[in-house]
């Protein structure tokens, strides 16, 4: 089945394309019209002779052979309309695409047609976390899951339509497709996309908003630059170990570096890796002022599968302005678009809510009379019964137990709830590592849900769990959901009310 890496262009960015291929050995030889799209395709009919970086390394190896080199075509499908552009990549042509296309447009796809319920693997920043980029895959059927100070890079996942879009998808820059759809067909294929488009999101997903702002953007490059001259105090800046081209996962230990100033290639300092300690060294050995170089200093990667390329330097850096939330991505300038209270609230209100009046009470109940008055609703009570784990600990792991379902029962105001929370996060835990760790009649059963039993002392009734005024409980239940959905198991609260 044909796969296809499509790019949307920018209608305005289509001619410095086309004059970027052609600069980059790529000629048009052949156009088709079809549905108002003119088809070009360009492609490398002469491809450059690749030096191949380790030859040198094994040459001792090599004897008499002549030196080996690559040849590595490439080529775009250039789908142009009078309103709209798409590219489709062709071997290496993503490193020039990447730099001319509408750099939302996978995510926003994604966010209409990408099964939630479903996630293979995500590829995310994080802001305030010791994580600073990871890359995550996932088991079959699992939900798309973040973070708080998350931001979405790539995602690949089911669709809700396979038969329309294929079985799996993979969205960053652009979108990968595996289709039974022939060249000549994308044009119909352009125009569902840009239908879908226009509909409402499905699934929001939590991105960075590229800072466009001159006078923003002069102030982090200085920021930037006095974080690499304070390398050595932990500034928190690092070389990125991966970046992303399209959908395409680029490792830095893959290639070889040179790095120059703008203008003087011909003082390029040749890098077996690109790393900090490299970067600090080269700026001393040529008194080049960073703060005024910072958008002058390039990398020119050393590829042995297609023609050299050059990057700014900033697209290799990882750096976050905390204090501020924002971050270089592919050496541009981005903000986190979605705040921290904002991202629990939505968190908390995915997580189902249960009430039933039947089980309010009176101010005089505690937790130990409630829980014995569950008996006589099928409900076994566990209260405060240790069970050993290993033979070495004593844990509390439930106070509640009925068809399958634990639960854990905690009467009060917000604030006294964190405990039951942790009791919950712990038993997950201890479920991971020992399945058949809780007994009921001295025999180990299965669990397939727990479920928090919260009984609230307030003057009205919720209608989700964001109506809690508590960033602490908020913040506690979002942990507690997201082990629990790790673990396999669907977050359920209940909820009752102390009745005056």
């Amino acid at each position: 089945m044909p796969k296809y890496n499509l790019y949307r262009i920018p209608k305005d960015q289509e001619e410095d394309l086309i004059a970027k291929l052609r600069l980059s050995g790529l000629e048009q030889i052949g156009e088709q019209e079809v549905e108002g799209f003119q088809m070009k395709f360009f492609f490398s009919s002469e491809p450059d002779e690749i030096e191949i970086w380790w030859v040198e390394t094994y040459q001792e190896f090599l004897g008499d052979v002549e030196t080996p080199k690559n040849l590595m075509h490439f080529g775009v499908l250039l789908i142009s309309g009078s309103e709209i552009c798409y590219a489709i990549s062709l071997g290496k042509a993503h490193f020039y695409l990447s730099q001319f296309c509408d750099s939302e447009f996978g995510l926003n796809l994604a966010e209409r047609i990408i099964d939630e319920n479903d996630l293979k693997i995500k590829n995310s920043k994080y802001y305030k976390s010791a994580k600073s980029k990871m890359i995550t895959t996932y088991q079959q059927g699992s939900q798309v899951m973040f973070d708080s100070g998350e931001s979405m890079h790539y995602i690949k996942g089911k669709t809700i339509d396979s038969a329309r879009w294929g079985k799996m998808v993979s969205f960053g820059k652009s979108v990968h497709l595996n289709i039974a759809k022939q060249p000549l067909e994308i044009p119909t294929v352009i125009n569902e996309i840009e239908d879908v488009l226009s509909q409402p999101i499905r699934v929001k997903l939590p991105k960075v908003d590229i800072v466009k702002d001159g006078r923003i953007i002069q102030r982090l490059d200085k920021t930037l630059a006095r974080a690499i001259l304070r390398t050595q105090n932990d500034s928190g800046i690092n070389v990125e170990e991966f970046t992303m081209s399209g959908v395409d996962f680029i490792f830095a230990d893959s290639y070889e570096y040179s790095l120059y100033l703008k203008g003087k290639s011909d003082e390029a300092v040749r890098l077996d890796e690109l790393n900090l300690e490299s970067l600090v060294a080269f700026l001393r050995n040529h008194r080049i002022n960073i703060q005024e170089e910072i958008n002058n200093l390039k990398v020119k990667v050393h590829n042995e599968y297609g023609r050299d390329h050059t990057k700014p330097l900033k697209f290799y850096l990882d750096f976050i302005k905390e204090d501020e939330r924002y971050c270089l991505i592919d050496g541009v300038w981005h903000k986190f678009n979605q705040s921290y209270v904002e991202f629990l609230e939505e968190k908390v209100d995915e997580i189902k809510l249960d009430y039933n009046s039947a089980f309010d009470v009176n101010s005089g109940i505690d937790e130990a009379r409630f829980n014995q008055e569950r008996e006589n609703d099928g409900y076994l009570n566990y209260d405060r019964d240790l069970q050993s784990l290993d033979g070495r600990y004593r844990v509390e792991k439930m106070d509640l137990y009925k068809d399958g379902v634990l639960y854990f029962v905690k009467k009060g105001t917000p604030q006294k709830l964190a405990y039951v929370i942790d009791q919950a996060i712990n038993t997950v835990k201890i479920l991971q590592n020992n399945a058949d760790c809780i007994m009921i009649n001295k025999e180990p059963v299965e669990i397939n849900g727990i479920c928090l039993w919260m009984i609230l002392k307030r003057q009205t009734v919720i209608e989700k769990l964001s109506d809690i005024n508590s960033i602490i409980l908020h913040m506690k239940l979002v942990e507690w959901r997201r082990t629990l959905i790790d673990a396999g198991f669907t977050p359920l609260i209940k909820v009752n009310y102390i009745r005056e």
